[in-house]
């Protein structure tokens, strides 16, 4: 029998199905490869911050869920630091170092100035980058509060350019005890001289000195004193022009109401209020609205406002963080820190920040909808705001004026130096303040400083 001899080139159906099925495979493969070398790769985007703990939860919990919803290669991580001054320092061992991350730094702006100014004492020599290329994406949909708004004039004016903007307010209001006040028939106090004579009245009528202070020293005794001397017309940073003077003569005499416990109170102090260990609780943040009403107290007995008008204005500190973006950054990340400023800027997330931390916020537009039983407190604020805010200038040596405007209140306020010495102790900080200028900053500097060039931001 003859055999056919199978030709080497035929292949069984078979065959040709493994083939195909392993070619498929492999362009299979292939291209899942080539799709990942294709897709972006993720980017981390650091966002430095100095909050208390709610807050930070609100920005873990909300704010990063979000960004990252709408942005899904890159990856947020909030890093927090226990003050602005670590921040400070941090951000500039990263620019020492010439490796900084794609970073956006929220800062509070009594320490914006250690970044904005480099070792020529210039902003043009500092740690941060100027943003006015990024300001139409930055401030896209956003209107801002006319106080933010002079500050950004000021920056403008100043500096040649705008290198921080708010992304925050803090402004402090006057808290009472209602209660106390309907029963002797006192209405809160609207000018200085009526703050010392319901003051008095309230004295004489419960035995209680009635006022708490923010007086145990460190950055909040300087704070509130700033603002007590704008009101006088005066400029804090000098210690002793004619306004200064004034308010500290107001404060010693009021001192005679303060509190037992005064020297301890500070931002955040807010327990006497509410046990009657006082009955007026001097500026405080407005935060403290919504921590009392957490830990369950009846709103209906406490009271708040703006506080009481100064002889010259109503100026009201403003407080709170601004953002800033440090030099060295790798440009191709540049965008998303933007995005994530863009994001903190936006009406949706400062209304939340609004109604969920009790911040006053940035963007006007943010003001609405505010829930019924908030209403009272950010109707308060945005009167205080409407009256006029004053911001601290951004300067680099703002630490140093806080030290010696504490030892100046304890020397004066605590220690109870006489009447009379209140204008030559406030010169002697004065000196101090020129000297230590003259000798860690320089000549130039010192003299700007003794001519009144740096001062009260009021807008």
């Amino acid at each position: 029998m003859t055999h056919r001899q199978r030709s080497p080139r035929s292949l069984s159906t078979a065959a040709i199905a493994a083939i195909v099925v392993v070619v498929v495979v492999v362009v299979s493969v292939g291209g899942y490869y080539a799709y990942i070398s294709m897709r972006p790769k993720p980017v981390t985007v650091y966002l430095y911050v100095s909050l208390a703990p709610s807050e930070l939860s609100f920005y873990e919990n909300t704010l990063v869920p979000q960004f990252e919803k709408e942005h899904p290669h890159v990856i947020l991580k909030v890093v927090q630091f226990s003050s602005a001054s670590d921040e400070a320092e941090e951000v500039l061992t990263l620019e020492k170092s010439g490796s900084v991350p794609p970073l956006l730094v929220q800062i509070d702006n009594m320490v914006v100035g250690q970044l904005l100014y480099g070792p020529n004492g210039t902003v043009q020599s500092g740690y941060v980058i100027p943003l006015n290329p990024y300001l139409s994406q930055l401030l896209s949909n956003v209107t801002l509060v006319p106080s933010v708004q002079h500050v950004m004039n000021y920056e403008t004016t100043a500096f040649g350019g705008i290198y921080f903007i708010p992304v925050r307010l803090n402004v402090p209001l006057v808290f009472y005890n209602a209660t106390v006040f309907a029963k002797y028939g006192i209405s809160p106090p609207e000018t200085w001289g009526q703050l010392l004579n319901v003051a008095a009245l309230i004295y004489n009528k419960t035995g209680v000195a009635p006022i708490d202070f923010q007086g145990h020293g460190g950055a909040s005794t300087p704070t509130e004193l700033f603002q007590w001397m704008t009101q006088a017309g005066g400029n804090p940073l000098l210690f002793n022009d004619s306004g200064d003077v004034y308010a500290m003569e107001f404060l010693y005499n009021l001192s005679k109401y303060f509190s037992p416990r005064y020297t301890t109170g500070y931002w955040g102090s807010y327990k006497g209020l509410v046990s009657g260990v006082y009955y007026i609780l001097d500026y405080q943040w407005p935060y403290i609205y919504g921590v009392m009403e957490s830990e369950g107290v009846n709103m209906s007995h406490i009271g708040v406002y703006p506080g009481p008008k100064g002889p010259v204005n109503a100026a009201h500190l403003a407080g709170g963080d601004v953002l800033v973006i440090p030099k060295n950054e790798p440009s191709a990340d540049l965008k998303y820190v933007l995005d994530v400023a863009q994001l903190l800027l936006s009406t949706p997330v400062q209304h939340d920040m609004l109604v969920s931390l009790g911040w006053p916020v940035v963007n006007s537009e943010a003001y609405t909808n505010i829930p019924s039983n908030m209403s009272v407190l950010y109707d308060n604020i945005e009167e205080a705001i409407d009256e006029g805010l004053v911001f601290r200038p951004p300067v680099p040596w703002i630490t140093e004026w806080n030290s010696l405007m504490d030892r100046a209140w304890t020397q004066i306020i605590v220690d109870h130096a006489p009447y009379n010495e209140i204008p030559s102790i406030l010169s002697y900080y004065n000196q101090q303040m020129y000297d230590w200028l003259k000798t860690n900053v320089g000549p130039q500097v010192a003299e700007a400083y003794e001519k009144g060039y740096y001062g009260p931001l009021t807008g």
